[in-house]
C-alpha cells in the first residue's frame, strides 16, 4: 500500500514537472464557415459588335472558346480575369461582389455588373450575375457544387417577378463560371485564378 502510494506521488511529481516546463499554446482556431464551401469565379466575355469592338484584354481559355463557337459566336474577348464571387448567404462574410464595372476601352459602354449565389442546396448551387443595362440583365447558372464545374451562357434581359428572359435587339455579353475547391489553409485575403 505504502509502494502504490510513492509511486502514485512520483508519477503525479513527473507530470506536474514536465506540464510545467511546457510552453502555453494558443487554442486552436476553428475555420469559419465559408472556407468549407467551394469558390466560385467568374469572367466576363464580350461579343465582338459596332457598340463593342474590339479591345485587349485577358486570355479566353480553350473550353470557353469551344463553348462560345457552339453557341455560334465567332468573334469575342474577355473583359475581366477570373473574379470570386463571395457567398451572401453567410451571415459573416464581407461581400464585395463587384464583377465589372462596365468600362470598354476606357468609357462607359455597360452599367457595372455584379455576382450572387443566392443558393447552396441538395449539392448544388445557384450562381447570378446581373448588371449591363438598367431595367434587368442576368445570366443565371444552376451548377453541381463540385471543384471542376464549369459554364459559359448569354446574359439576358430579363423582366417581372419571374425573371423571365425577352428578346433584345443587341447583342449581350457572356459569363463563364467555374468551381474551386474551398482554400484550405491558406491567406484568402488574396485573389486567386482557376
Amino acid at each position: 500500500m505504502r509502494r502504490l502510494r510513492f509511486v502514485c506521488l512520483l508519477l503525479g511529481t513527473m507530470i506536474g514537472a514536465m506540464a510545467a516546463e511546457l510552453s502555453a499554446q494558443a487554442p486552436a482556431v476553428e475555420p469559419k464557415t465559408w472556407r468549407q464551401f467551394n469558390q466560385v469565379f467568374v469572367k466576363v466575355i464580350v461579343p465582338v459588335t459596332d457598340h463593342t469592338p474590339k479591345q485587349d484584354g485577358p486570355a479566353v481559355e480553350a473550353w470557353v472558346a469551344e463553348q462560345l463557337e457552339e453557341s455560334g459566336e465567332p468573334e469575342y474577348f474577355a473583359v475581366t480575369d477570373w473574379v470570386p464571387v463571395c457567398d451572401g448567404l453567410l451571415a459573416d462574410d464581407i461581400v464585395d461582389n463587384d464583377v465589372w464595372d462596365g468600362r470598354l476601352d476606357g468609357t462607359d459602354r455597360f452599367c457595372p455588373v455584379g455576382g450572387d449565389i443566392p443558393q447552396r442546396k441538395n449539392g448544388r448551387l445557384v450562381v447570378r450575375v446581373a448588371g449591363w443595362l438598367p431595367g434587368g440583365c442576368e445570366a443565371n447558372f444552376t451548377l453541381p457544387d463540385e471543384p471542376g464545374s464549369r459554364a459559359v451562357g448569354p446574359v439576358q434581359v430579363v423582366v417581372g417577378e419571374e425573371r423571365k428572359p425577352i428578346e433584345y435587339e443587341d447583342q449581350l455579353p457572356y459569363v463563364a463560371i467555374i468551381i474551386a475547391p474551398p482554400p484550405h489553409g491558406r491567406d484568402t485575403s488574396q485573389r486567386e485564378t482557376p
